[in-house]
C-alpha cells in the first residue's frame, strides 16, 4: 500500500514499512504518526504476515524524531483539525503509545534497518524492535534535554532495560550522538554493516525468521518481554 509518509509492502510473509519522508529527515509528522499505527495494526492482525522489517528511504536518515510543530499544537488546542489525520490524532491521544508499540505490545519479530541519523524519535523508534542491523554510518542520540523535554515515547523506561546501565546513561543523559560501532559495543544494535548490505542482511535476518513456528517466535518474543522485570519464580511461572 502506498501511504503518502510511509510505504507498506507485503513481500510473502514479511511486511516491510519503510519511513517515506527523506526530504523531511524521514521527521514523524501527524500523518505518519497515524499510517505507522495502521501498520502496525495491520502488522499484528494480518495472520500471514510473520516479521515485520522497519526501515526508512534515502542515504542520510533514519528517523529525525519528530516533526511536533504539526502535532503539539493540536493536542494544547492551539489548532485546530483540519484533515482526516489530524482529526485522528485529536481522538486518539495514545497514538505515541501506538507507534512505539508501548500500550499494546507486538510479539511478532520486527527487524530495524537502520539507514542513517537515528535522533530522538528515531531512537526511541528503535528500541521497540528486536534484531537491528545498523549501516555504518548510523548515529544514534536522545537530543530532547537540550531543548527542555524529555524522551518520552520509551526511552526512559525500556533504554535501561535493554542496555546495561552506564550506557544506556551516557545516550539518556549525553545529548552526545553514539557512533554505529559504538552502537554495537553497547548492545543497542546486534549488528553493523555498509549501506549496500543492509538490506539484504534484513532480508537474511527476516527469512531465516519465516522459516520458523511463527506461534513459537511469537511465544518467546512475549515471554521475554512480558518477564523482563518479573522476579524469578513468576518470570518461570509465566514461561511454563
Amino acid at each position: 500500500q502506498g501511504m503518502s509518509t510511509i510505504v507498506f509492502e507485503k513481500r510473502g510473509h514479511q511486511a516491510w514499512i519503510t519511513l517515506n519522508r527523506p526530504a523531511a529527515k524521514n521527521m514523524l509528522n501527524g500523518e505518519m504518526f497515524v499510517e505507522l499505527a495502521d501498520a502496525w495494526q495491520e502488522v499484528r492482525q494480518d495472520d500471514a504476515i510473520r516479521v515485520a522489517v522497519l526501515t526508512a528511504a534515502g542515504v542520510e536518515d533514519f528517523c529525525c524524531g519528530g516533526d511536533l510543530s504539526q502535532v503539539i499544537p493540536l493536542w494544547t488546542g492551539a489548532k485546530e483539525a483540519q484533515t482526516p489525520a489530524e482529526e485522528r490524532l485529536l481522538a486518539d491521544p495514545l497514538i505515541v503509545d501506538r507507534i512505539m508499540l508501548k500500550g499494546e505490545p507486538l510479539y511478532k519479530p520486527v527487524i530495524a534497518a537502520i539507514n542513517g541519523r537515528a535522533l530522538g524519535g528515531g531512537t526511541e523508534l528503535l528500541q521497540a524492535t528486536d534484531i537491528r542491523i545498523a549501516a555504518d554510518h548510523a548515529v544514534f542520540a536522545l537530543p530532547e534535554p537540550i531543548v527542555g523535554v524529555v524522551p518520552g515515547a520509551g526511552s526512559m523506561v525500556r533504554l535501561a532495560r535493554q542496555l546495561p546501565w552506564a550506557h544506556a546513561m551516557r545516550i539518556l543523559l549525553g545529548g552526545e550522538p553514539i557512533s554505529a560501532p559504538e552502537a554495537l559495543a553497547m548492545g543497542l544494535v546486534s549488528e553493523v554493516v555498509s549501506l549496500n548490505e543492509l538490506q539484504s542482511r534484513a532480508e537474511h535476518y527476516a527469512q531465516n525468521i519465516c522459516r520458523q513456528a511463527p506461534l513459537a517466535l511469537q511465544a518467546i518474543k512475549r515471554t521475554a518481554l512480558e518477564t523482563h522485570t518479573l522476579p524469578w519464580a513468576e518470570a518461570f511461572r509465566f514461561e511454563m
